[in-house]
């Protein structure tokens, strides 16, 4: 199975504090990577299959970084 026709999982998103439009997204299950911390980051949602997502969220990023990375960074999650 390749990265495209692997299902969407659940996300969890995340906004940096001082920069709103500066996002980062955690496969649900995932161990949240340390950069992510309460001083400088806060939650934003949970994002699965059914949600309307982020614009600048590209699926197939999305996966293939989780895979490797454990996240997907990206900009203007608005």
């Amino acid at each position: 199975m390749t990265v495209k026709e692997e299902p969407m999982r659940a996300f969890n998103l995340f906004r940096r504090k001082s920069e709103h439009d500066f996002c980062c997204a955690v496969p649900e299950g995932a161990a949240v990577p340390g950069f992510l911390n309460d001083e400088t980051w806060e939650f934003s949602a949970r994002m699965t299959d059914d949600d309307n997502w982020p614009s600048h969220f590209h699926a197939v990023s999305a996966r293939a970084c989780a895979r490797f990375n454990g996240f997907y960074l990206f900009q203007n999650c608005q």
